[in-house]
């Protein structure tokens, strides 16, 4: 016990900071002066754009201006390390209160003695205020700190971290910004990565979109590598290219100017759609090493041809390890009897003992080590197969691969595409990001080849969300009670599968999907057992408190005026062969849906279906596609008992059929006896809808939200 109590304060120790602090601010006079020496590379940089104080006159009415920002990646490596200095610089033209808001705080990083930030603001008469950072605040969880003050790269993974650079952000008040103000700052990121036993090291790709949330003058990169770092870009969609800048054959800069703003922000596939740079650096000891995608040394790599992707492909199939996870499949398929399977029961077992391998021996495996893992297993009944690898159609497309990370790989079996497992997910199931995907089949051996293919799409009978809404009104306390059956399939359990499984026992008997033991309380014997058993029961009765708590969170995105949520019921999980519906009822109360009209009730029957979208003036004009993830349909079946003693009046008018090209709207409300019953249809037809029949999305999206607004008339008798 003392062991255990002494390593927790350890951790703490480690793992928090002791700030060395005078009485008047966080940091001391010495270490502010040390961290103004690291900065005047940027404020006595001599590039022009940061010398602008104007804006050009079209932009004017826009929030805010970025007059120019420049981010420098500079690599160093010795013996032991390799050192990255990330030095970025903006300025920003704030017109509105708005724009004012947004950096009346800012966020930076001092984490090592290398690391650096500043402040400035330029009043409209060209006053400079120096910002001090004397007075900022330690910030305690640094996912805290907004992207915008975050660096682009980090540290690396690497075998061994002996760095003396530390990931500790600081957060400071900018005083007396207003609008007209230019706010002018600098921040430097070290990280220095241990490259010890290391042949490579990757450093995570960014994907830059052009367009940002002001428009721009001036945005820049530069990279300025050693002798042993690649680098691999990509632009898209008519950005401009990265160029060597003649200063060596390791240095590179990128620059693009005059950018209008983000106008469409809704339904956007952002890194497909707007002009975009992608670049990644990797550190490399061996030059055009053949797993990597890099090229000679001094190249700058832009293009991935599919022979080339073949052979990368088909060697990195080949030093996959994966052989813990098959080993451990093998046992599983030995232990259920799997050579006297029937070939499609033996496919989807495999399935969920590798779904179970990867979520319940592992932290999740990888799309390779799971195709690899899968393939093997067909190989044991000499099943066919094809091995497939594509990309997620919202990171980018096929034909624009150039990081060894942005490849993912499926299998091709009796026709079916077979995606590497969720927690949720069944043989055969669709993933959203794949749709109607180009792909290559990749053959293996001495002479890859890599044949291209499509990934079929999908149609809204394939994904569909039905809500069964029984409600009865308490007409002394005007509240609603209701019950609310959700049965989803296909794609669109993907937005449910958390909702409904987080907090039971789903989870529990996953051994049951592939019909194996229960390998878990199988190890456990005599008191170990029972104490087990005491936790589950204790977590069990937890549990069922905390989903009550969270359901009624959760609805509160469909229902703002839920006053309590009082019982879940969790009907199919969704996870099995033989029921991959998600099925779960819930129970819950709505205040606030009825209003007095004399002796008459006005209720929000309507509104039994959840918010609808409502589209603002700004948004009813589109530039770009609209991204509509998958084709699907919703149904809501609303069954409304009548109160004793009233009628409802008015129910025809509800009815309505709106349908277009790309979606439909359909509402159908009958009354019979005490029973006023509605069913309202939206299908969402399309995947993408092309921007100029975005006003026929709208058209039905309007009507939704119309139909919401509604009520019923109950009329005394």
């Amino acid at each position: 016990m003392m062991k255990t109590i002494f390593f927790s304060i350890l951790l703490v120790l480690v793992c928090f900071p002791v700030f060395a602090q005078d009485d008047e601010g966080t940091f001391s006079p010495s270490k502010l002066e040390s961290i103004a020496g690291n900065m005047k590379q940027i404020w006595t940089d001599n590039d022009p754009d940061f010398a602008a104080t104007n804006t050009p006159d079209k932009w004017k009415e826009e929030s805010g201006v970025i007059i120019a920002q420049k981010t420098r990646f500079s690599f160093d490596k010795d013996a032991s390390k390799l050192a990255v200095y990330e030095i970025t610089h903006r300025r920003i033209k704030l017109n509105d209160r708005d724009a004012v808001n947004s950096y009346s705080y800012v966020y930076f990083r001092i984490g090592s003695s290398n690391d650096g930030a500043g402040f400035k603001v330029i009043k409209p008469d060209g006053t400079v205020q120096d910002v001090s950072l004397r007075n900022a605040i330690y910030v305690e969880d640094a996912s805290d700190v907004p992207s915008t003050f975050a660096p682009y790269i980090g540290k690396a993974s690497t075998y061994y971290d002996k760095s003396k650079s530390r990931v500790i952000y600081y957060k400071l008040a900018i005083p007396g910004l207003d609008p007209g103000d230019i706010i002018d700052y600098g921040t430097i990121f070290y990280d220095d990565n241990t490259v010890k036993k290391m042949s490579f090291i990757e450093f995570d790709p960014i994907y830059y979109v052009c367009t940002r949330e002001y428009p721009v003058m001036s945005q820049k990169f530069e990279i300025d590598t050693d002798d042993k770092s690649f680098v691999n870009s990509k632009s898209t969609m008519g950005a401009p290219e990265f160029k060597e800048t003649g200063n060596g054959n390791t240095d590179y800069s990128w620059e693009d100017r005059n950018r209008e703003k983000l106008s469409d922000t809704r339904w956007v596939n952002s890194f497909v759609e707007l002009p975009m740079v992608k670049f990644q650096i990797v550190f490399s000891r061996v030059e055009n090493k053949s797993d990597l995608f890099i090229g000679d040394k001094g190249e700058l790599k832009k293009n991935i041809s599919p022979d080339e992707l073949a052979r990368k492909m088909n060697l990195q199939y080949s030093r996959l390890d994966g052989s813990y996870y098959y080993n451990l499949a093998k046992a599983y398929l030995k232990q259920i009897g799997a050579s006297d399977l029937k070939e499609d029961e033996y496919i989807y077992k495999s399935y969920y003992i590798l779904r179970h391998i990867s979520f319940f021996k592992a932290n999740g495996i990888s799309s390779e080590v799971f195709a690899s893992c899968f393939t093997q297993c067909l190989d044991l009944r000499k099943i066919p197969y094809d091995l497939v690898v594509t990309t997620p159609n919202n990171l980018t497309r096929p034909e624009n691969i150039i990081f060894r990370t942005e490849p993912e790989w499926m299998v091709r079996v009796k026709g079916k595409f077979v995606f590497n497992a969720t927690p949720f997910s069944n043989p055969y199931d669709m993933k959203e990001e794949f749709l109607g995907t180009p792909a290559y089949i990749i053959s293996l051996g001495k002479n890859p080849t890599a044949t291209p293919v499509t990934i079929n799409g999908s149609t809204p009978d394939e994904n569909i969300t039905t809500n069964t809404i029984d409600a009865t009104l308490d007409t002394a306390s005007r509240t609603m009670h209701v019950i609310h059956q959700k049965a989803i399939t296909g794609m669109s359990k993907a937005s449910y599968n958390t909702q409904a499984l987080i907090y039971t026992t789903a989870f529990d008997d996953d051994y049951r999907s592939y019909g194996g033991e229960d390998d878990l309380r199988a190890s456990l014997k005599g008191a170990v057992l029972e104490s087990y058993e005491e936790k589950l029961r204790e977590r069990k009765k937890e549990d069922k408190v905390r989903k009550l708590e969270y359901m009624k969170k959760t609805f509160e995105d469909d229902y703002d005026n839920i006053s309590k949520y009082t019982e879940f019921t969790l009907n199919a999980d969704g996870r099995t062969w033989r029921k991959q519906e998600l099925n779960y009822t819930s129970k819950f109360e709505l205040a606030d849906m009825v209003k007095i009209a004399g002796k008459d009730l006005l209720v929000s029957v309507p509104a039994l279906i959840g918010d609808q979208l409502f589209i603002n003036s700004d948004e009813r004009t589109r530039e770009l596609d609209a991204s509509m993830s998958y084709p699907r349909s919703l149904r809501n079946v609303i069954n409304f008992t009548i109160p004793d003693g009233y009628k409802a009046v008015g129910v025809s008018n509800l009815n309505m059929n709106l349908e277009n090209s790309v979606g439909t709207f359909a509402v159908m409300a009958t009354v019979e006896g005490n029973k006023l019953s509605i069913l309202v249809k939206k299908l969402y037809k399309q995947a993408v809808v092309k921007k100029e029949d975005w006003s026929k999305l709208v058209e039905m999206i309007d009507a939704a939200y119309n139909f919401t607004q509604k009520k019923i008339l109950l009329k005394r008798m």
